[in-house]
């Protein structure tokens, strides 16, 4: 059961970036710290949707009133690729910009993370690839979600896919990706479109849960994780059904979203972030919604190793215990619950319904998997040999 104290014998560490502020209107803040920094001039990285659909104005607003002299880079899509963060950082250096504002889903920030570091480093975007090979900080970043999902506002991470190898995501590590200002208001958030909302929302559970389970857990990250699955499970229906009618659920979703982003940047991910790598980079599925559809079934294969966390996600999800039940069987109605989950916001719970995908190819699955997100692999709690995940793969089919 959980204690939240951890060992006091054990030293943790805690990966955050500088500054976070949150709540309705916290964009507002985004003034006073323009000023005490005595910043003149931005560009905005973003996309043509959220700019068409205005969701981009409280932002330009509050920079037009600080006398921020604005630029705007909206070619960012989703899954973002290499490219374009040196488009953007191209477009960074043209206009000569004091600080980015990553405006948008993951993809949004994450390019405008990397386009902050090129323009301060003279190297090969190539180079930043993988763990820890940011040179040093780049251009000042503030990171504005508009989703409640990716926890990318909070995170030293950026994914992208390669032109040169597009058959591959490719991510950077570095501290040097954290935001010096997260800007988390769920008043953006409004405009989703209720697919987005439940995807994005999925994705935030992925991460509260694999945190709470990974070998690499903390009592940092449990706290985070076990507050972050709570609220999904009270409020992503209504975030997802109600939209901008009911602020409640967009709030508690914004700050799932962020808890578990602070979560999962300190504890690592599981074989559900594996597992839908191939998914992503064969049939182009979204991240969240791939996410979604492969978790119940992690989680049943996870609850032998993990039966104590598991049930304790089930409850944290609202399932109540029975009285002849053991902890494994609660675990198991704990997946149960996140399967039920999908069905209510329109996600579906199997593989075969994402498209044109055939069993055949699970062994192909597996060994991208091995080879892309081994660590992932490594941080899930139940050990995975290249049978057991092509064993999950068929479950989830």
């Amino acid at each position: 059961m959980f204690d939240g104290i951890g060992s006091m014998d054990d030293v943790y560490s805690v990966r955050s970036p500088n500054d976070v502020r949150y709540g309705m209107g916290a964009v507002n803040e985004l003034e006073a710290f323009v000023g005490e920094r005595g910043y003149e001039s931005a560009l905005v990285v973003t996309d043509a949707d959220i700019v068409g659909a205005g969701a981009a104005d409280p932002v330009f607003d509050v920079l037009e009133d600080a006398d921020v002299d604005v630029t705007t880079f909206d070619g960012v899509k989703p899954e973002p690729k290499l490219g374009m963060a040196e488009s953007a950082a191209a477009a960074l250096e043209s206009a000569d910009a004091d600080f980015v504002v990553g405006l948008g889903g993951g993809s949004c920030m994450d390019t405008a993370k990397l386009a902050g570091v090129l323009t301060e480093h003279d190297v090969p975007v190539r180079d930043l690839l993988g763990m820890g090979n940011v040179p040093g900080a780049g251009r000042p970043t503030v990171l504005v979600p508009t989703t409640a999902g990716t926890g990318s506002e909070v995170t030293h991470i950026g994914v992208f896919a390669d032109e040169a190898d597009e058959d591959n995501k490719k991510v950077v590590y570095s501290e040097h990706l954290f935001g010096e200002l997260a800007l988390v208001d769920p008043e953006l958030t409004r405009s989703l479109p209720a697919g987005i909302a439940a995807a994005t929302g999925m994705d935030a559970l992925s991460h509260a849960v694999e945190a709470y389970v990974s070998t690499l857990r903390t009592p940092f990250t449990d706290t985070l994780a076990r507050r972050a699955i709570e609220l999904i499970g009270e409020s992503l229906r209504e975030a997802v059904h109600q939209g901008a009618h009911n602020d409640d659920a967009r709030y508690r979703m914004s700050l799932a979203a962020t808890m578990a982003g602070q979560a999962f940047v300190n504890s690592g991910l599981g074989a559900v972030h594996a597992l839908t790598y191939p998914l992503g980079v064969e049939y182009g599925i979204g991240h969240g919604r791939a996410n979604a559809v492969l978790l119940p079934h992690v989680m049943r294969y996870n609850a032998p190793a993990e039966p104590e966390r598991l049930a304790d996600v089930a409850r944290l999800l609202g399932v109540r215990e029975r009285d002849d039940e053991t902890t494994l069987e609660l675990a198991r109605r704990g997946a149960d619950a996140v399967a039920a989950l999908n069905d209510d916001i329109g996600i579906p719970n199997h593989i075969s319904e994402l498209g044109d995908i055939d069993e055949s190819e699970f062994e192909g699955f597996a060994d991208v998997a091995f080879e892309h997100s081994q660590h992932n692999v490594d941080r899930n709690p139940r050990a995975m040999d290249r049978d057991d995940v092509i064993g999950v793969f068929e479950a989830a089919y």
